[in-house]
């Protein structure tokens, strides 16, 4: 078999170990120092939520101000929806209807911390399924539409069925390019290892300059066909057992 042949047939050859090892130390990092903050913070938004509903249910304004600036802390003080909320958990203390401000109070929350949960799931998909950015309905939006489904959250049964055929679609050409490039490289990889392992034979340097450049150009689609795989299988398996 050509040198040639052999190395441009190589895909798996060293690097795609290397590429996936890689892969997964940056979504470890990512999980432990970004998205498990995030969960604890929503922990921490909703201790708080239930802190100043339980001071303002119990006529205490005192502890339900401290509350207030407690969670003034923890959003984004530029943020219309967030001033919104810091201000509804301020006027507890001057509510008249008090039943009326604290649904008013936890829709708020529930909106902030919904959004944040969108977020934090597209984050954990691979790049090129996470789309565009989840929108935060507004208060307003949400209270005029209260009762109803809000369109941009809700998928209708015919669009998530189209969504479930065309992730299996997907699903099923990845698994196509996988199973062909292992089927397709088992003899050329042994053959492969054979021979830069044979010491009587020479190896020019034009020989291994070819064979890297060819281990990371196949490598790397290898690794994106595998993770194009594992994303397809996620969403097919989200819509399937969300029906």
């Amino acid at each position: 078999m050509d040198i040639y042949t052999v190395l441009s047939s190589t895909v798996l050859a060293g690097l795609v170990a290397a590429l996936v090892s890689l892969r997964s130390s940056e979504r470890k990092i990512h999980v432990e120092n970004v998205t498990q903050e995030r969960a604890k913070w929503r922990n921490a938004m909703r201790e708080l939520a239930n802190a100043i509903i339980t001071a303002a249910t119990s006529d205490k304004a005192v502890e339900t101000k401290r509350q207030s600036a407690q969670l003034a802390l923890n959003v984004n003080p530029f943020d219309t929806e967030d001033i919104g909320l810091v201000e509804a958990a301020k006027k507890f203390s001057t509510s008249t209807d008090l039943n009326s401000h604290i649904e008013e109070f936890t829709d708020r929350m529930t909106l902030l911390l919904k959004h944040d949960w969108e977020r934090a799931k597209r984050e954990a998909q691979p790049w090129f399924f996470r789309g565009s950015e989840p929108r935060r309905v507004p208060f307003c939006e949400y209270k005029a539409t209260k009762g109803a489904q809000v369109a941009t959250n809700i998928n209708s049964p015919r669009k998530a069925s189209w969504r479930l055929c065309a992730y299996f679609a997907t699903l099923a050409f990845s698994a196509g390019i996988l199973f062909f490039l292992a089927v397709g490289l088992t003899a050329p990889f042994h053959d492969l290892v054979k021979l830069f392992n044979d010491s009587s034979k020479e190896k020019p340097a034009s020989h291994w300059a070819w064979f890297v450049f060819m281990s990371v150009l196949c490598g790397s689609i290898w690794s994106a066909a595998y993770l194009w795989f594992k994303g397809s299988e996620k969403k097919f398996l989200d819509i399937w057992f969300s029906k």
